[in-house]
């Protein structure tokens, strides 16, 4: 259709379905054009400002060019020229008065090749000197900043659209080992979040899982933590919405039974741990928590990669537990789990 454009969103490598999942949701006339590892490419005639509404993603970017790269680096001067004949699209940012334009250029490469990711970008910011007139400029100075990722023998050339504080969602406070909103927002997605809502997020540290509920109705938003410190960065964080509390995710005495439709959390693991942390029964005693809290039909959203552990204390709390994603985060492989009451 005249006006579609193809741009590439990137996420955390695992969470690619739930990214196609919110796009489809967010903007039914668009199509995937392509899902690989960390990236999903999608066509679209709507603004490009409208798909910064969403909340999955790490990056946006406008798709240029998908080129073909021999393995050695003999080959780049090949990648030289593709990029210096690319045929741009008519698209805002890429229409500038006259004058010098400075362009840098990111490399990603995965496969075997014979040339560094920074041998590629060196190539790609020739073939935009040659074929545009660009000058390169510097990472604190430019005006373009262009991002070849190269899978194998494919290479993929995109104009980046998002700047350095969308990732992080402008200006907030994160605590050791938070999530990135991107990871939390996916989270909240797989959720099915609703409007009668009555949601909960235990460990809630810096609050990055319920300021990303906040994007959704909900009849209320509590995030918890049973650290001050946390609870205090939290506050500052969290949009009037959302309610922070001190509180003990093992002891949640002061939630009513079954009065919670929506568990969302980051559990303790990882980086998060200390040494001397007994994981078995503190996620023992947060299970049977979470079971007396939860309404009959809510359901607990959990991440963790301590898998048995999390295993375990279902089946003592005779709680149903299915993960449904493994995604890569901070090198690690945690996973993503569905946990409900039992039958």
């Amino acid at each position: 259709m005249a006006g579609d454009l193809t741009y590439m969103v990137t996420a955390a490598p695992g969470l690619e379905d739930i990214v196609v999942s919110e796009i489809m949701s967010k903007f039914p006339q668009a199509w995937i054009r392509a899902q690989m590892r960390g990236r999903v490419l999608l066509v679209t005639d709507d603004p490009w400002e409208s798909l910064l509404q969403l909340g999955c993603i790490d990056n946006l970017y406008l798709h240029l060019g998908w080129l073909k790269v021999g393995p050695h680096k003999a080959d780049l001067p090949d990648l030289t020229s593709e990029i210096a004949s690319l045929a741009f699209p008519e698209f805002p940012l890429l229409t500038r008065p006259n004058g010098k334009t400075m362009a840098i250029v990111n490399a990603s490469r995965s496969g075997r090749h014979t040339f560094s990711r920074f041998d590629a970008a060196a190539a790609a910011l020739e073939g935009l000197t040659l074929g545009r007139g660009y000058v390169p400029g510097t990472k604190d100075a430019h005006d373009l900043h262009f991002r070849l990722d190269i899978l194998g023998q494919d290479a993929l050339f995109s104009l980046k659209l998002t700047d350095a504080a969308f990732r992080f969602r402008g200006q907030r406070s994160f605590s050791r080992a938070a999530l990135r909103p991107s990871v939390a927002h996916a989270l909240v997605w797989l959720s099915d979040p609703r409007e009668d809502d009555v949601f909960l997020d235990p460990f809630c540290g810096s609050g990055t899982i319920p300021i990303e509920r906040a994007a959704y109705p909900a009849v209320s938003i509590t995030g918890g933590d049973i650290s001050p410190a946390a609870v205090q960065t939290a506050t500052q964080n969290a949009p009037e919405q959302v309610e922070i509390r001190l509180l003990d995710a093992c002891d949640l005495k002061e939630i009513p039974s079954g009065s919670i439709t929506s568990i969302v959390t980051n559990l303790p693991w990882g980086k998060q741990i200390a040494k001397d942390e007994d994981l078995d029964a503190l996620y023992c005693r947060f299970l049977a928590e979470a079971k007396r809290v939860l309404a009959a039909s809510g359901r607990a959203i959990l991440l963790t990669d301590r898998h048995e552990e999390l295993a375990e204390a279902c089946r003592m709390a005779q709680m149903q537990c299915r993960a449904l994603y493994t995604i890569s985060l901070h090198g690690m492989l945690p996973a993503v789990y569905s946990v409900t009451h039992g039958n």
